[in-house]
């Protein structure tokens, strides 16, 4: 029974032999596994890129979020800061309060003539 391989031959351009290469046995086995390697690396690489090409349109939309959300997040720093200063002229009105109703317990109300 003939062993399984092939024989790869390289011959140049004026006709000489320049290498012959005899795979069969082990050395078939390893060019299998190495072949099958490399076309399910292309395949995993083919994926990847598709996937990319996919999703580019997502990005667009991340994108557009992500400002819509910078948007927010400046209107919400501006709504703080305005409730600090509300937060610091109440602080003084209340203190004002105090002080004018200090002020009038010191006052002598006058008493009712009837």
């Amino acid at each position: 029974m003939p062993e399984k391989g092939f024989t790869a031959t390289f011959i140049s351009n004026t006709g000489k032999t320049l290498h012959q290469f005899n795979v069969s046995g082990p050395k078939l086995y390893i060019l299998r596994v190495l072949m099958g390697f490399a076309v399910l690396l292309i395949t995993a690489s083919s994926i990847i890129v598709a996937y990319g090409l996919l999703s580019a349109g997502e990005t667009d939309k991340l994108r557009s979020e992500i400002l819509q959300l910078q948007d927010s997040l400046a209107v919400r720093r501006n709504i703080e800061v305005r409730l600090e200063s509300l937060e610091s002229e109440i602080q003084q009105l209340i203190e004002y309060r105090e002080k004018l109703e200090n002020i009038l317990v010191e006052i002598p109300m006058p008493e009712d003539s009837l």
